[in-house]
């Protein structure tokens, strides 16, 4: 196999770029922000939301333990031809918030798993606890949240929800986000970053897909795709596995104001949403 022609700096500028796909929207639609209420008998972008962020905070609080073998595979095909890499990574996540990696095999190139499956490994680990910085990326000021259908993905009844920040920045997405009619968890995020993420990046794109385990859901698969301006495409495809240890308690289901709006709404049309 050829060599790498590019260099360490541009490697890196590769991996930072390869980190927001996935990511980081999925953090943003974590700590989602509302938008005006619609008219009409469905629910609206804001009570779907709302009722989300409630839902997404019950199941996270009610997870105790999971540990699963994922599968990072990156492919390049650009300046120098086409090179792949791959690590086999224990995932073990500790509640409240503490994710643990190991990486149990690497192959291909040792330039990519290095300068890039160990740097996203890596930044998803600092990451994980940091909640307060999380939510301070996103507001009520700075994204939009529109209701545009409803789809059904491998048997799950969703609500449709476009995704369009108010203001630009490096971590800034828009695309679209599939809610489950029946609990209202995230069943897919799929996007692209408003802005580059680097002068190196002419355009990038994700698709991350997430599965019921239980009363909770958890990733399933992420594709996020980069074109670098010096000619080239990288591809990054995380399996996360099928988490044959996972331990959650019942969730506990506080007071949901959106939620029985929602709930009410939604009941004269004949839709279960709960």
């Amino acid at each position: 196999m050829k060599s790498l022609q590019f260099g360490g700096d541009s490697m890196w500028h590769l991996a930072k770029a390869l980190m927001f796909p996935g990511l980081l929207f999925s953090m943003m639609m974590a700590c989602a922000v509302w938008v005006q209420a619609q008219s009409g008998s469905r629910p609206t972008a804001e009570e779907i939301v709302g009722r989300m962020l409630v839902k997404n905070g019950e199941r996270l609080a009610a997870l105790e333990h999971y540990k699963t073998d994922r599968t990072y595979h990156l492919e390049y095909d650009g300046t120098g031809g086409k090179h792949h890499a791959e690590m086999v990574v224990r995932a073990e996540y500790v509640a409240p918030r503490r994710k643990y990696f190991t990486v149990l095999s690497e192959s291909g190139s040792k330039v990519l798993c290095k300068e890039v499956l160990h740097r996203l490994v890596e930044r998803e680990e600092q990451t994980a606890a940091k909640t307060d910085w999380q939510r301070s990326l996103f507001s009520t000021d700075t994204y939009k949240v529109e209701l545009v259908g409803q789809e059904q993905l491998a048997g799950v009844n969703t609500w449709v929800l476009k995704v369009e920040p108010k203001v630009s920045s490096k971590v800034a997405y828009r695309g679209k986000v599939w809610v489950s009619m029946d609990d209202f968890a995230m069943v897919r995020v799929k996007g692209e970053p408003v802005k580059s993420p680097s002068w190196m990046i002419d355009s990038a794109a994700f698709d991350t897909w997430y599965k019921r385990r239980g009363d909770v859901w958890v990733p399933a698969k992420n594709v996020s795709t980069t074109h670098v301006r010096i000619g080239g495409e990288a591809k990054v495809t995380i399996d996360y596995g099928s988490y044959d240890v996972l331990a959650a308690r019942q969730i506990v289901t506080g007071d949901d104001t959106y939620g029985k709006r929602c709930q009410s709404r939604v009941g004269e049309n004949g839709l279960r949403l709960v």
